[in-house]
């Protein structure tokens, strides 16, 4: 028996149905216009920008985290007064992640996913202006950082973040990919390992097995991030560690540990290596930019004049030798002069460094970003997005 035929009510029903649809995933709406988000006027270069590693990127999720490092004044006492939180971030000002947006027209960077409420969520469910899901102390191996988010858990908060915004139905799916494809995603992360292996007692012949699996663990979590449909990503890679106030205080003459920097070198070029394969072999269509936080802040100590820096030893703000034996806090000692410094603290960097290091990823040549930086990164055609999803 044929079906009955619908009435005047429910026919102008589902059409409206089908205008919202269309009118929700037009790729004509999709355009520039969508890039401007919030109360900025600047361009937003791209829809959204996604944030992975430890504290270099950390903006603030770690203050939800009882067990892991917090945050605490002095940090932050160099942003804006209209910036809520002073805290947060591990250094005076913005951090990477935030200069990184910035470049992009953003204000900051993306909100700590563990501060959003309903509310603060909403552009988040639109496919907008993204989260930061990186937490200091963090590592690549589970095993690394007590109580923090580990970069496995990371990349489930976002596969939870996309089956969110599906659930939502504030964007439809075909949108969503467009914006997730046409998006940037940002990691950094590493350091936090190598200092666990350079602290463990391990013999270095054991270091090139560490490393491997450090890498072939970072690989499959960028993977899963591809299958989500990451067709834009900068990864930072690891900074000298050996040159670290908190190293430097432990070497007998105050020199660079190079035996630690020797770790960070071998990371550094294995994940060059084994990323390239890793995108000709199973991420078509992933363009990619590796910024090389060791070279960039290799070459500020090596030459801090051509840096305009003064101090490139020592932390702005810490206690002991290099400031380097004591984490900063409201009781430790603290320069005046920041914008001179090149490390904040025991193991972290300036504000000041931070934007040096910021230019150096998005217009250096390939010793400071490679195959391309971020600029021809975010430049780049939109990519097609994923022909499978994990969500």
């Amino acid at each position: 028996m044929a079906a009955p035929a619908a009435g005047p009510a429910m026919a102008v029903a589902g059409a409206l149905l089908v205008l919202a649809a269309a009118v929700l995933c037009s790729p004509a709406v999709a355009g520039e216009a969508e890039l401007s988000t919030g109360s900025s006027t600047r361009r937003q270069v791209v829809p959204a920008i996604y944030v992975f590693g430890d504290s270099l990127l950390d903006d603030g999720n770690n203050d939800f985290l009882p067990p892991a490092p917090k945050s605490v004044p002095p940090n932050g006492v160099d942003l804006p007064r209209g910036v809520a939180r002073r805290t947060g971030r591990f250094t005076n000002g913005y951090n990477l992640a935030d200069i990184i947006a910035q470049h992009l027209g953003f204000k900051m960077g993306p909100p700590a996913y563990l501060s959003l409420t309903s509310l603060s969520s909403l552009d988040l469910l639109r496919g907008r202006v993204g989260a930061n899901y990186a937490s200091g102390g963090s590592g690549i191996l589970d095993t690394t950082g007590n109580g923090t988010i580990t970069l496995r858990e990371q990349v489930q908060l976002f596969v939870q973040t996309k089956a969110r915004i599906i659930r939502a139905g504030l964007v439809c799916r075909e949108r969503l990919d467009r914006r997730l494809g046409r998006s940037l995603f940002v990691t950094g992360t590493g350091g936090n390992d190598l200092v666990t292996f350079g602290k463990g007692g391990v013999p270095k012949s054991e270091a090139p097995e560490f490393i491997a699996g450090m890498v072939a663990n970072y690989i499959k979590h960028i993977n899963e991030l591809y299958k989500l449909g990451v067709r834009r990503l900068a990864i930072l890679d690891t900074v000298p560690v050996g040159c670290l106030p908190s190293r430097r205080a432990t070497t007998a003459n105050g020199e660079c540990d190079a035996g630690v920097n020797s770790l960070s070198r071998m990371f550094n070029a294995l994940l060059r290596v084994e990323m390239a394969k890793a995108v000709a072999e199973s991420m078509p269509g992933l363009k990619y930019s590796i910024a090389s936080l060791y070279n960039i802040l290799s070459d500020m100590i090596a030459n801090p004049t051509m840096a305009g820096l003064r101090e490139v030893e020592i932390g702005c703000c810490g206690g002991g030798k290099f400031n380097g034996e004591v984490d900063c806090t409201a009781g430790a000692s603290l320069c005046a002069d920041r914008d001179e410094y090149l490390f904040w603290d025991r193991a972290h960097g300036t504000q000041a460094a931070y934007r040096r290091a910021g230019l150096a990823f998005f217009y250096g040549p390939a010793r400071d970003a490679d195959p391309i930086n971020l600029d021809q990164l975010v430049r780049e055609p939109s990519m097609a997005p994923a022909a499978y999803s994990a969500i």
